[in-house]
This record gives structure tokens, sequence and C-alpha cells, in this order.
């Protein structure tokens, strides 16, 4: 059960058998070399980033890590909401914890367009999803990086209902635009919605396996508030 704003929602409607899932043994094992961390005693990313013509972001979100290929540097794209809208921002590092260059990564769709309330960069397409690899960017056809992205149409409030999902391009895997202008994803389709994820379609997260691409979404179900994961794949 959740509790949020004084109101209780219950848990998802989809029920695993015990028997198909993980044993606790089993994930205590695989777990045990990726324990024992702990919180460094400040943000690396301030609520409130100070970037040059960006001025007024009130909360920073979903922080993700990444390499290009054959570059040490780590870099962290992020969200950056002022109150009208999210953009997507990068900032780089050497030790993942001193973070310099803030730089707007994708910003605000044209009005009219499903992104026009803002972009959530972070799906991105890895040469390798093995649990142990760095998380280095991968060019199709050796041309461009992609990367799937969580986007509003709606401005003015913080995640407004319905969301939807695009596919944004990068040349040097900083700059990036949108590769198509209609959602790849949302509560229109394509294909058909079910009831559990008729509300609102939120951020995506891609896998690539034997050339199969996963998006794994997380969608919602009004008004109960039910969040729950789908999975869509193409080829």
């Amino acid at each position: 059960t959740m509790k949020l704003m004084n109101k209780s929602y219950e848990g998802g409607l989809h029920c695993i058998p015990r028997s198909v899932l993980i044993s606790p043994e089993l994930t205590t094992q695989w777990s045990k070399k990726y324990r024992n961390w702990h919180y460094h005693d400040k943000h690396i990313i301030p609520p409130n980033p100070i970037i040059a013509g960006h001025e007024g972001i009130q909360m920073t979100d979903v922080p993700t890590v990444f390499q290009l290929p054959g570059d040490e540097t780590f870099y962290m794209s992020f969200i950056g909401f002022d109150g009208t809208g999210y953009q997507s921002f990068i900032a780089e590092s050497s030790d993942l914890v001193q973070w310099t260059k803030f730089r707007l990564a994708m910003g605000y769709g044209e009005e009219g367009l499903f992104d026009h309330g803002g972009v959530v960069l972070g799906a991105y397409h890895y040469e390798s999803y093995h649990i142990d690899a760095p998380r280095v960017l991968k060019k199709a056809n050796g041309d461009k990086f992609l990367s799937l992205y969580g986007a509003y149409e709606k401005k003015n409030t913080y995640e407004p209902d319905p969301g939807y999902q695009g596919l944004a391009s990068s040349s040097d895997g900083m700059n990036w635009k949108r590769e198509k202008d209609e959602s790849i994803l949302s509560i229109h389709g394509p294909g058909e919605v079910s009831n559990w994820e008729k509300h609102s379609i939120y951020q995506p997260w891609l896998v690539e396996h034997d050339g199969v691409y996963y998006n794994f979404y997380n969608a919602k179900q009004m008004p109960e508030w039910i969040e729950q994961i789908g999975m869509a794949k193409s080829q």
C-alpha cells in the first residue's frame, strides 16, 4: 500500500506466483559484491543547479551516468524542472563525485508536439548490458547514438498526465534531438492500450538483446493510482 497526500493506494493488480520468482538465497548470492554502499554527505547535483541561460531550476531528477566510446570521462544526464516543464541537461566528472560543465542536452519541443512540456533523457542504447559492464553508448549503424525518452505535452505542473515516449538521437552524446516527430508509445498507441496503462505512460528503459529492443516502462491506472511495469519490443 502506498500513501500519498493522505490517500492510500493498493499495490499492483497482477500477481506473480512465488514459484517463478528468483529465490531469496540466489538473490543474496548474486547481490553480494554490490552491497555495502554508503551515502555521500552532500548533493553531487543540487536541486537548483546554476546553469547559464537556464536559471530558475527548482528540482532535479532522473540521474543517468554513461560514458562515450574511447572516453574515460563520466557523463550524467538529469532533468531540471523550472516550474514550467522539464529539460534534460548533462554534466561531466572524472570521479563520480565532482560534477562540472553543466549544459543543455535536449530542451522543450515545439508547441503542439508531444514533448512541448518537457523531455526526460536516460533510456540510452548501450554497447553492453552486462551487469559488470560500463555503460558506454553505442552508435547505431556506426552513425548516431540513440535514446528513448519520456516526454510531456503539457506544461506548468510536475508529471502532467498523460506522458509520452519519444526517440532521440545524437552525433556526439552531448547534444540530442528528436529523431521522430511522432511519439513511439503513449496511451494513444500504437497498438492496443490495456486498462492498467490507459491513464499515463511514463519513463522508458531500453535494453537490446539478440537483436531485439525491449522497452521496459511504467504506466499508471487511475483513480486507484496504481503504477506497474510494462514491456514493449521492437526489431
